[in-house]
């Protein structure tokens, strides 16, 4: 390895060089701020006549034909393209200098590589990178960051209070860098390691981008190249950026049955790929193996409908937290593990759960801890269902919960995703041929705002809307909402009469006048069919799982059990006994957050509980004393109460024998 700083001048004016972009490096994505950040640094220095510091280009140096360099480039991508598009403005704006900027820092005269350019940048880039090159800016029609900064560098010169040739004369004498220059054949020089130590400036990658620069970066350009396009460039068409960091998380959960926290997803997944062994043609393969699955999931959109109708509704209610347990459901299915029968069941079972627990308005927080546990391969049964059941059962709305939030809830205002589909699966419940609901809005029978018909219509009509204008029972579906408006029920039951949605046409059969009872009477009506579509099943408690690990968010009667250690984000802490369990967990709040106390003591039942009334106390390491004496069941309570308090639910669980 070499290391130096050198005149930024020196480094791109070597001659014979090509600077290569990787093929799995992310795209050009400096935006005007940083573009500006740079312009700003050159007119500095040029009037205060200072140096100015740019970063550090980390490169592989290979010999290139006739004797070239080729400089493969492992760091810095970003900055050397903005700089090589501002030299390209300097020398567009000024042809006294124009000869000399192009022979010396942006060709290779007499090199045929790469048309004479001296960078090269990743595909996705190099034909507006050639559009600016070959003064065809005008011709290139796409959007591109390339042309958007070359074009504002040339907007920047034109506007300066300095000539161009002061600013090129500024760039070639005071912008300084450091470059670093790995040798490609040199077994202790590991150019991702040296990229991660790095703390660059610019745009922060993602954690998929470190990912494939990880998986891709040590292998050699061939197989960079093929294995880029073979694998990545087939997962990346189908992602967002944000899409693809929540399908790496979710992979991961699946694969390691843990919660993995955004922001440790690179670290996580290369510890996962070095416990397993793997390399890097087999981990690309298994990502884009399951991207297909997480594809499927995100657009419901598998082989099979009756798994995409199930697959909708939880989309619909915005709820990804079981996507890794689908991801390995799918696997388990189409390596004929499962049949599909059995993924559909507890696919069914999912979504009955979540939509209850939206009815019921109860805290989703604690479903990625669910679904991690589901994937953790230690504790896989044949029996999934009922190993599913076991995770459920002690938060799975009842029939009783569900019906009184539906008779008493602003189902709309409150819970506004599920209405739609509340009142949508409720028709297909009904009908076996039905119809589009895509373009169907909800309408409110009983309009938000009343008007005098409707006052001399229904007795205390002011009172009723305020009761129960959003709810279910008040609720219907219909593709020409304008044209009703808030028409009073004797106009609008005509109307309903000729919807082609029977929801709404059997409104009008059944009530002659709308009132306050009818509206209780059909939210009851309508609330029984949504707890017969989404039921809760038949759990045997007989069944249920106390050894191993659990989430504490899950309630068991951990009576006559021993905790042999608790894990608090992926960190396991080794105990003997529920005492020691509470300590510990006391030690980790503190050291996380020191005003986690305060809160801990707002809490006047925690207060309470903790730091009253003592008869057992211990000390902590932070001199606070806080009491011991508890069974277990409460000190698992009090854990969780904290874990809610501090934000942690997910990161939180327990191992008992």
């Amino acid at each position: 390895m070499k290391a130096d700083s050198i005149n930024l001048s020196y480094f791109l004016g070597s001659s014979k060089t090509i600077f290569e972009i990787p093929v799995f490096q992310r795209n050009y994505e400096w935006t005007e701020q940083q573009c500006r950040q740079l312009f700003d640094d050159l007119e500095q220095a040029s009037n205060k006549k200072s140096y100015h510091f740019i970063g550090a280009i980390v490169y592989v140096a290979e010999t290139g034909p006739k004797m070239a360099l080729v400089y493969r480039i492992i760091d810095g991508q970003q900055r050397l393209m903005s700089v090589t598009l501002l030299l390209k403005a300097l020398a567009d704006l000024n042809n006294q200098i124009e000869e000399e900027i192009k022979e010396q820092y942006l060709i290779n005269k007499y090199l045929q590589e790469n048309n004479h350019l001296k960078l090269k940048p990743v595909d996705h880039d190099a034909e507006a990178f050639a559009a600016v090159m070959e003064n065809k800016v005008h011709q290139y029609k796409e959007p591109s960051k390339v042309i958007e900064n070359y074009q504002y560098f040339c907007d920047r010169i034109q506007n300066s209070n300095l000539s161009s040739e002061e600013l090129y004369a500024a760039l070639c004498r005071y912008f300084n860098m450091v470059y670093i220059e790995l040798e490609s054949n040199a077994e202790d020089e590991d150019p991702q390691m040296i990229f991660e130590s790095l703390n660059s400036t610019g745009v922060s990658l993602s954690a998929p981008d470190l990912i494939r620069n990880f998986l891709l970066m040590r292998l050699n350009y061939d197989d960079q190249s093929r294995l880029y396009k073979k694998y990545w460039t087939k997962i990346e068409r189908v992602f967002t950026t944000s899409a693809f960091t929540a399908f790496i998380r979710h992979y991961l959960v699946m694969k390691t049955g843990n919660i993995t926290a955004e922001r440790k997803i690179y670290p996580i997944y290369k510890q996962f790929f070095y416990d397993n062994q793997l390399i890097s043609e087999q981990a690309l393969e298994d990502l884009y193996y399951f991207a297909n699955f997480y594809e499927q999931l995100l657009y419901a959109e598998t082989s099979i409908d009756e798994l995409n109708y199930l697959l909708n509704h939880i989309n619909i209610m915005k709820t990804k937290a079981f996507y890794p347990y689908f991801m390995m459901l799918l696997d388990m299915a189409d390596k004929n593990k499962i049949d599909i029968k059995e993924a559909i069941e507890l696919v069914k079972i999912i979504e009955s759960y979540i939509f209850r627990l939206k009815i019921c308005q109860l805290p989703t927080n604690g479903l990625n801890r669910i679904a991690a546990a589901l994937c953790d391969q230690k504790k896989k049964t044949k029996d999934l269902k009922q190993r599913l059941l076991n995770q459920l059962k002690s938060n799975f709305p009842d029939d009783k919960k569900v019906m009184e939030h539906l008779l008493e809830d602003d189902i709309y205002n409150r819970v506004r995703e599920l209405t739609k589909l509340a009142l949508v699966v409720v028709e297909e419940f009904d009908n076996k041929e039905t119809i589009k609901f895509d373009d169907a809005q909800i309408e409110h029978i009983m309009p938000q705002r009343l008007n005098n018909d409707w006052r001399i219509e229904m007795q205390d009509a002011d009172k009723v809307n305020r009761d129960l204008v959003g709810v279910l029972g008040n609720l219907t579906l219909t593709k020409y909402n304008s044209e009703m408006s808030n028409k009073p029920y004797s106009k609008k039951k005509e109307m309903y009469l000729a919807s082609n949605v029977s929801l709404t046409r059997e409104i009008a059969l059944t009530y002659s006048t709308w009132t306050r009872e009818n509206i209780i009477k059909r939210t009851k009506d309508l609330a029984k069919k949504l707890i017969t579509i989404f039921p809760k099943p038949e759990i045997d408690v007989s069944h249920e799982e106390i050894t191993g690990e659990h989430p504490i968010t899950e309630t068991l009667n951990i009576t006559g059990k021993k905790p042999t250690r608790i894990t608090i984000n992926n960190e396991d802490f080794g105990v003997d006994s529920w005492r020691k369990m509470l300590l510990v967990f006391m030690e980790y709040i503190w050291q996380l957050d020191s005003q986690n106390y305060e809160r801990i003591k707002n809490d006047s039942s925690l207060n309470r509980k903790l730091f009253m009334n003592q008869n057992s106390p211990k000390m902590l390491k932070n001199g606070a004393v806080i009491e011991t004496n508890f069974a277990a069941n409460t000190i698992l309570a009090i854990i969780s109460k904290i874990s809610e308090i501090c934000d942690i639910t997910d990161e939180v669980s327990y191992t008992v024998k």
